[in-house]
């Protein structure tokens, strides 16, 4: 199936999971490994359910401060190479030869600063399902203004999703933003007309330790006045347990990324520490125990999973093992998510 990116497709889409309490989270990617995990991951919820045709969204960022996912795609840093490759890869996912072919993708430009992004707003526009056109460091009036001129620009060609006040970092070193309010969102709103808003609701952007504190009865709050069009940032700072309130709270759409890339890590390097004894030699393992690094069972040939002698194997050395230590790792914490997340709804 083709990428969704018409308007009016995308607008389907996001209505039938307003009225059936799914919400649709955004998986963000920076590499092809992360992006097939994804659709693999909703694939495999597909076959347990009986749908095919899953809608899943696929996500990344540019050039963005924060974590500019486009410029490390590539060596050479250059993010449109990033996004041309990332579309490309998913134009050849969909293709008909793909088990991917028939689930429903929308991809998703993510934190786009009009000021550092504007060139990637405007030329590829038509490319995604949504794009985040994030003026919210500005002032608020100049957040308005900055993000009612971009929706201006592109009405009826893609969803714009705004951010009304910036979500804090969670290893910045400044204060912590003031949640919004209800009268800043129907404002925000209103002025800029965005198909979306980000509202600040206590969460952190890349948080990896439970320090914040989601504020469920603020959402619920901002979404009485504007509608079920609320989208969340920062949510593997968000509590377990709070996730299946978000629905209910209004979201529609929760973007996910840290949880992605620490689980996807942590067993990429497991299944490396596990085999080291057949990626370097002997000597080099006792360097490496020498300096204190490593300690003496690395040298056991029964820690390594293939029961041979020490030393490199070609098997280990490539890259297909930590590819699919970290594919699997990242299809199951996106498979949780799914579930969590009412997919099951899709089979009613």
């Amino acid at each position: 199936m083709p990428l969704i990116t018409d308007y009016n497709n995308v607008k389907e889409i996001y209505q039938r999971v307003a009225e059936s309490g799914i919400i649709l989270p955004t998986f963000c990617a920076e590499d092809r490994e992360t992006l097939e995990a994804i659709m693999a991951s909703v694939l495999e919820v597909g076959k347990e359910i009986g749908v095919e045709d899953l809608p899943i969204i696929t996500a990344w960022t540019s050039r963005y401060p924060g974590r500019g996912q486009m410029t490390l795609l590539t060596a050479c840093g250059d993010p449109y190479v990033g996004i041309h490759l990332m579309l490309s890869d998913l134009k050849v996912f969909m293709g008909e030869t793909s088990p991917y072919h028939k689930l429903k993708v929308l991809p998703h430009l993510d934190h786009a600063f009009p000021w550092i992004d504007g060139d990637i707003l405007i030329d590829f526009a038509d490319e995604f399902a949504s794009v985040m056109c994030d003026a919210s460091e500005k002032p608020f009036e100049e957040n308005i203004r900055i993000t009612a001129e971009y929706v201006e620009r592109v009405r009826g060609r893609v969803f714009v999703e705004g951010e009304v006040d910036e979500v804090f970092e969670a290893s910045g070193t400044g204060h912590r933003n003031k949640l919004t309010t209800v009268e800043q969102a129907v404002k925000f709103l209103r002025e800029t007309g965005v198909d979306l808003i980000v509202p600040n609701v206590g969460t952190e952007h890349r948080s990896t330790v439970d320090k914040s504190e989601y504020k469920s009865e603020r959402a619920r709050e901002i979404s009485t006045e504007v509608g079920k069009i609320l989208c969340l940032h920062g949510t593997s700072s968000v509590r377990i347990e709070d996730l299946s309130k978000l629905s209910e709270d209004g979201f529609v759409k929760v973007n996910i990324y840290t949880v992605l890339a620490v689980r996807g890590g942590q067993a990429l390097v497991d299944k490396v520490l596990r085999n080291l004894n057949s990626v370097f030699t002997e000597q080099q393992l006792r360097d490496y125990i020498a300096q204190g690094i490593l300690g003496e069972a690395v040298l056991s040939v029964c820690s390594g999973a293939n029961g041979h002698s020490i030393g490199p194997k070609l098997d280990w050395v490539a890259n297909p093992r930590r590819r699919d230590a970290w594919f699997e790792a990242v299809k199951e914490t996106c498979k949780e998510f799914l579930k969590v997340f009412n997919y099951d709804n899709f089979a009613k």
